[in-house]
Parts: structure tokens; C-alpha cells; sequence
């Protein structure tokens, strides 16, 4: 049986369309930084629980950030999925609390480790679920707000963010199979 590709929908925000998740990752923090995506993402959800809307000014910007991180999500989706075809390169000797980030000692060592917990607790739909509710009241003066655990699938998707920044700062190899 023939393996389905996964879609990442990069062409809008990114202009590609290929099939790599870390090319993804490379666009995603290229056309924003992590502290501008992670500052963004939390007035996002901020704006989610208050009958205000985000971005007033100008809402297709939540738009183009809604389907930038749905890609996200996705190429991160991959990468938990590849992660044992693939080795990361060793972390600095002093490694300092900053670039840490959100990230438990274990998996700043081993920053996959965030993705398979993240797709343990969530799945791929329900995280891009969580991404559509949030946009959603995001540009509305709703007076009603996300329904159901939002603040897990925001907090997965912070740490995401940061194993993904730490991923192509220390770069990756390929493993070879000796068979």
C-alpha cells in the first residue's frame, strides 16, 4: 500500500509545495521569527476569550497567520513521524535557560520528544481544529468564546515552536541503515 502525503499547504504564505517538513520550518521562521509567532499566537488566543477583534486594522494578517501555522502543525506531524530516521546534532556544551525556552531538559537533548508527546495528547485534527476556533473568535467581537480545553493545544504548540527552532539551529543528519 502506497503511503499518503501529508499536505503541508505551504503555497499561500510560503510559495512551496514540496514534501520536506523542515524546509516548512525554515519558511515558517523566515516570515516570522519565534518571538514574534509566539507573541502573535498568545494576543491571538488572548483576543480568542475577549469580545475584541485581533488585528483590527488589518485581518487577513490573522488569516495568513492561521494558515502559516496550520502548516506548522502539519510539518511538525511529519517530523514526529520521521524522527527515528533522523539524528540531531549534539547541543552546546552551556546551554543557558534562555535558549531553552518552554522546553523540559529532556527535550531540549532530544527537542523530537516535544512532537510525540504533543501527537500523543492531541491528534493532527484536533490541533488544527484548536488553530480554526481560535482564529475564529480572534476576528470577531464575540461575546462567546473557545469551547473545551484550548490552553493544552496552545501550550503544545508553543513548545512545537520552540523544538522546531532549536531543530534547525543545531541542524540534522541523516541516519544510514546498515543492512
Amino acid at each position: 500500500m502506497k503511503k499518503r502525503k501529508i499536505d503541508f499547504d505551504a503555497r499561500f504564505w510560503a510559495g512551496y509545495s514540496g514534501t520536506c517538513p523542515l524546509k516548512v520550518f525554515d519558511e515558517f521562521f523566515i516570515s516570522c521569527t519565534l518571538s514574534e509567532t509566539k507573541d502573535r499566537l498568545f494576543k491571538m488566543m488572548h483576543n480568542a476569550m475577549k469580545p475584541k477583534i485581533f488585528l483590527k486594522h488589518d485581518p487577513s494578517l490573522v488569516v495568513h497567520f492561521y494558515v502559516a501555522l496550520k502548516s506548522f502543525v502539519r510539518a511538525s506531524y511529519v517530523v514526529r513521524s520521521k524522527s527515528k530516521k533522523w539524528k540531531l546534532n549534539q547541543p552546546p556544551e552551556q546551554g543557558s535557560q534562555i535558549m531553552q525556552g518552554s522546553l523540559f531538559d529532556d527535550e531540549f537533548l532530544n527537542p523530537f520528544l516535544v512532537f510525540e508527546r504533543a501527537f500523543q495528547d492531541f491528534s493532527l485534527q484536533e490541533l488544527e481544529d484548536f488553530l480554526t476556533e481560535v482564529c475564529y473568535y480572534a476576528l470577531g467581537p464575540y461575546n462567546d468564546h473557545p469551547h473545551g480545553n484550548i490552553i493544552s493545544p496552545f501550550l503544545h504548540l508553543q513548545k512545537m515552536l520552540d523544538a522546531a527552532q532549536l531543530i534547525r539551529e543545531r541542524g540534522l543528519e541523516k541516519i544510514k541503515n546498515n543492512k
